[in-house]
């Protein structure tokens, strides 16, 4: 038997899985060293793939057997082999999941986008939410939600997660500023739960020591997140650069962390002369306020890292499938100046390399924004469970 709440920090089960982007990851995992930081004991429970480029220092890790989805079609759940989820393995990893609720007693349980997101573990998540409130004493219960959300929800499955919220959930901390966006512009059925929602910030790195010289220096970035997504993006930069009358050279392009092997060999095979490829860089901040524009998806992370640094930026909306967040992201963006948008529907490297000539034009960014998210959120968790 664990020891008395009073007698010990708070026990913290946070509950992240990534099925195809890797961007609420990193967000997640800053949020749980903060916490940790701030005292308590945070085990995150990871149902994704490992991702060793993923700062998981003063988390204690468990990882459940790795699913994702198949495509960006979000619907079909596949094992790290590409294998249809078995009723066998999610059984398995309930089980597991709900004895290491048993084996913790955790103080607070904290779900990654749930219940406004990741339905598709719904077999997992609903049995742990369900043993959060039969406890004998009471679980602090948090969800944790970007800033902007998937718009246009059919009436049925926004009403599941609004029901959830109500019946679960203590506290829902959104990972934004509202002088950006309110949750309730993207959120349908907000407004019933507004009670219980708390700003926490916008979840952004902090600020780079420009002391210390940039592992590489380049004119222009070039960025795609994780790889799941920018294909095209990352097709169309190769020829970009030498059509761009400022920046004909030196230019980074970073192809993402999933990207398959295959395609990461191509890029760097087919890169012109002046273009360096890269997977991953783990400066990337330090990078980015070196140079001269960023090329980038308009994802949650990415747009972080922009702000903090504030540099120039081109900023490219995901918008296949049923998806709105990013091109939200990059209009508000550009609405403020901040940002030349393009979506991936216009990508050419024409369209590029003239994005990137009016970016650098823009005026320095000033925004006031918060970006200190990843503590701000930790101690409104922890002062919201002190009053319990």
């Amino acid at each position: 038997m664990s020891a008395s709440p009073a007698s010990r920090p708070p026990v913290v089960l946070f509950y992240v899985q990534h099925l195809l982007g890797i961007g609420h990851v990193f967000r997640a995992t800053r949020v749980g060293r903060e916490l940790a930081r701030a005292g308590a004991e945070v085990h995150m429970v990871w149902g994704g793939t490992r991702l060793p480029s993923i700062d998981t220092q003063g988390l204690e890790m468990h990882f459940l057997e790795p699913v994702r989805v198949a495509d960006a079609g979000f619907q079909d759940l596949v094992d790290a082999d590409g294998n249809p989820v078995s009723d066998a393995m999610k059984h398995r990893r309930r089980e597991a999941l709900l004895a290491l609720f048993e084996d913790l007693q955790p103080d607070i349980v904290i779900t990654e986008a749930y219940p406004f997101g990741r339905r598709q573990m719904r077999f997992e998540l609903e049995p742990l939410m369900k043993a959060t409130r039969a406890a004998p004493r009471h679980v602090f219960t948090v969800a944790s939600i970007r800033d902007i959300m998937q718009e246009g929800r059919a009436e049925k499955r926004v009403k599941e997660s609004v029901d959830a919220a109500k019946a679960w959930f203590d506290l829902v901390v959104v990972h934004g500023d509202p002088n950006l966006i309110r949750i309730e512009e993207t959120l349908q059925g907000a407004e019933a739960i507004l009670d219980k929602v708390r700003y926490g910030g916008l979840v952004t790195p902090p600020p780079p020591d420009l002391s210390v010289p940039p592992a590489i220096a380049t004119d222009v970035v070039v960025s795609t997140g994780g790889g799941a997504f920018g294909h095209t993006l990352t097709q169309a930069a190769l020829e970009a650069m030498p059509l761009s009358r400022h920046f004909p050279d030196n230019w980074l392009l970073i192809a993402g962390s999933e990207r398959a092997e295959a395609d990461f060999l191509a890029l760097k095979q087919t890169a012109p002369a002046g273009m360096r490829v890269e997977r991953f860089v783990p400066d990337l901040a330090r990078i980015l306020a070196s140079a001269s524009v960023s090329v980038s998806m308009a994802g949650y992370n990415t747009v972080g890292d922009l702000l903090r640094v504030k540099r120039p930026a081109v900023l490219v909306a995901h918008t296949g499938g049923r998806e709105t967040e990013q091109l939200r992201r990059a209009r508000i963006m550009a609405g403020k100046g901040l940002a030349v948008m393009l979506t991936d529907a216009e990508l050419t490297p024409q369209a590029i390399a003239d994005a990137v000539d009016r970016a650098v034009d823009l005026p320095p960014a000033r925004t006031g924004f918060d970006l200190d998210g990843a503590a701000h959120a930790a101690a409104i968790i922890l002062s919201e469970y002190s009053k319990r």
